[in-house]
């Protein structure tokens, strides 16, 4: 009777020892599942040769200690790997925007430069080209500087001409940023817009506005001596040109003042009676003599581009 109990305290002892062996090994699989690279862990390698040995082959739990092994280790070479996570663009500090700015005016200033030195050499020819509404006409100067004065006047506007588009595109690449999606796609095209009606208001102005305008005044003085300083006579032609430049690009600016939905055309629309009243009183501004004539020359082009731009904002 004593020798039945031993045997069967053994065999009870025995599948004690199994089990505890069971769970520890499903305890072993469960942290190697779990490890990502647990391709390299030497758990691993140890549970799966466990499983490979023969005197093991009949362990159930070797076995599926290394079938959750291959499962780990087939998801990790299939090539899963986690989304990189793009590193979100810097904002520019308040000093890194001043920055930014001061080279923009200093690419505006070179370029004004380099305009202005072959100006200041050919302002012989430029004050040819200036002179030539004028029929018949001299002009004078009246103090020892003025020559001098005036050479500097006729390389400034020149210079001016040049530089104005250029200032004008490195505002838009400055502000270029701040500015959506929509706009930035047009920027080449509004840029080569801009050219396009800064060169013609110059040119409508030098051909049209200012032969009229010089006539009509000239010939509110038919009866007397007329004498015109050479200084006097540079800067109301100089600023007529540029103010007429500047003036042509409403149209632009309207276009994008509704493309940032700023203003809309049924807005401009409704309100087109005060907007002819601010052309009127801009070109009043802009036109140095102050004449009707020479205000109404420019007024018509200028309401005609502004329902060339509201006709063309329905379409962009």
């Amino acid at each position: 009777m004593g020798l039945f109990k031993r045997i069967k305290l053994k065999a009870g002892l025995r599948s004690k020892n199994k089990a505890k062996a069971g769970t520890g090994n499903a305890a072993a699989g469960i942290g190697n599942t779990g490890y990502t690279g647990g391709a390299g862990n030497t758990n691993n390698t140890d549970n799966i040769r466990n499983a490979g040995n023969p005197e093991n082959a009949g362990d159930t739990n070797n076995t599926s200690n290394a079938d959750t092994i291959n499962n780990t280790n087939n998801n990790i070479g299939s090539g899963s790997k986690k989304p990189e996570n793009k590193a979100p663009e810097k904002e520019m500090t308040f000093v890194g925007h001043l920055e930014e700015l001061r080279k923009r005016i200093i690419i505006v200033l070179i370029v004004f430069a380099v305009a202005f030195i072959p100006a200041y050499i050919y302002h012989a020819k430029i004050l040819e080209f200036i002179t030539a509404p004028l029929v018949n006409k001299k002009l004078v100067f009246l103090e020892v500087t003025e020559p001098f004065l005036v050479n500097v006047k006729l390389a400034f506007f020149a210079a001016a001409a040049v530089a104005i588009p250029i200032l004008v595109y490195q505002i838009v690449i400055f502000i270029k940023p701040a500015l959506s999606a929509r706009i930035r796609k047009s920027l080449s095209v509004l840029a080569i817009v801009f050219f396009i009606l800064f060169a013609g208001g110059v040119a409508f102005s030098y051909k049209l506005m200012i032969p009229v305008a010089v006539k009509w005044l000239l010939g509110q003085g038919a009866g007397l001596v007329q004498n015109l300083s050479i200084n006097k006579y540079v800067s109301f032609i100089g600023w007529f040109l540029l103010g007429t430049g500047i003036i042509f690009e409403m149209p632009l600016v309207l276009l994008f003042l509704i493309k940032a939905d700023i203003i809309t055309v049924a807005q401009l629309r409704r309100q087109w009676r005060v907007v002819y009243i601010v052309i009127l009183l801009l070109c009043a501004i802009i036109t140095p003599d102050w004449s009707p004539v020479t205000m109404g020359v420019l007024a018509v082009p200028m309401i005609l581009l502004y329902e060339l731009a509201l006709l063309l904002a329905r379409f962009f």
